[in-house]
């Protein structure tokens, strides 16, 4: 063997070496993602119990300071993951590469569309989107993250993009949603924090795909559970009514739980009440719809508790049953008629 192949070899061993030492640089660290994932699972559990409109009955105050609430958690819970990140590399006797720092920006920028994504929903709607585009927001940044550091980090960063989106194209549930997100951050983030560093990740394909197909059997677990207990409505032993029947009815009978069943044709009043910096509007009663099929209505406490279904078919509620469409709000002026302020929309139920 001559002297320049040896030469060569070494090189080519030293330049390997400091490959795999700067892709060591960049390695997500165990406590960054128990952090985050607590974090953002306790987020979603506490927040609508805190900031509902019971607690704050001005809806852009709610939004107000929900956000904050949220905002400042998030910085906390970053500020508490650097430190914690400076500490350990100090211990290893590493510094945070210029790589590592411009991920750092990547993760917190992917979190911030997070943030304002969620206001721009309470504002304009479309919430029970949020939490699958919230899954594939930080999908993407597992996987920026992966293309610099390990293969099993882009692989995750995929299925979360696919877990994602694939709810918000199924139209799931907002319950199902919410359960998704909290089994994806507050149990697939810790799994993944202590399997990470294992061999198993950096082993054989075959192996490194069971592991992957067991992470997501567990991640949409609790979702599978809030689907079945959302679809398996039980309504054994419950007494059908028509509304006469229900008018005649004692105060302490109307009270008990029940369903109300009112058949197609049926006339409802329709009443309004608007409320903002313009107008003042309120209309009861002069306006009735017309049902075109047959609607069942369950009935707690003497009032309707959001399930409802057409005869037939699966109870649903209104925050995944109705779906408004098409909605318009067009202010005319007419030389015969003055102005006016017309109306439309198409609501279904799916």
């Amino acid at each position: 063997m001559t002297s320049n192949t040896v030469s060569s070899s070494s090189q080519l061993a030293a330049i390997y070496s400091m490959m795999e030492d700067g892709q060591h640089s960049v390695k997500m660290e165990r406590h960054s993602l128990l952090i985050w994932g607590i974090t953002a699972a306790v987020l979603i559990l506490i927040t609508e119990l805190i900031f509902n409109h019971q607690t704050f009955s001005v809806r852009w105050q709610l939004i107000l300071m929900q956000t904050m609430f949220i905002s400042v958690v998030l910085f906390a819970a970053g500020l508490w993951d650097l430190k914690l990140t400076r500490k350990v590399r100090q211990q290893r006797d590493e510094s945070l590469s210029f790589i590592q720092l411009q991920l750092t920006k990547v993760w917190w920028f992917f979190v911030a569309l997070v943030v304002v994504l969620n206001v721009g929903m309470s504002f304009f709607g479309g919430g029970y989107m949020f939490y699958g585009l919230t899954i594939a927001l930080i999908g993407m940044a597992f996987y920026i993250q992966g293309l610099f550091s390990t293969q099993m980090l882009k692989w995750i960063g995929l299925m979360l993009i696919v877990i994602g989106l694939g709810s918000v194209a199924l139209k799931l549930h907002f319950l199902v949603t919410k359960w998704l997100a909290v089994g994806v951050f507050g149990l697939g983030l810790p799994v993944l924090a202590f399997i990470l560093d294992k061999p198993v990740t950096h082993s054989t394909l075959l192996k490194r795909l069971v592991l992957l197909c067991a992470w997501f059997v567990m991640v949409i677990f609790p979702a599978g559970l809030a689907y079945q207990n959302y679809i398996n409505f039980n309504e054994q032993g419950l007494v059908t009514r028509s509304i006469s029947e229900y008018k005649s009815l004692t105060n302490e009978q109307a009270m008990q739980k029940q369903i109300i069943h009112i058949p197609a044709g049926t006339q409802i009043p329709f009443n309004i009440n608007m409320l903002g910096n313009m107008f003042n509007f309120s209309q009861t009663g002069s306006t009735s719809i017309k049902l075109k099929k047959d609607f069942d209505v369950v009935i707690e406490n003497g009032k309707a508790n959001g399930y409802f279904r057409v005869p037939g078919s699966k109870w649903r509620n209104p925050r995944s049953g109705l779906l408004l469409r098409g909605f318009k709000m067009e202010p005319a002026i007419e030389q015969s008629k003055g102005a006016s302020v017309n109306f439309r929309f198409k609501l279904q139920v799916e």
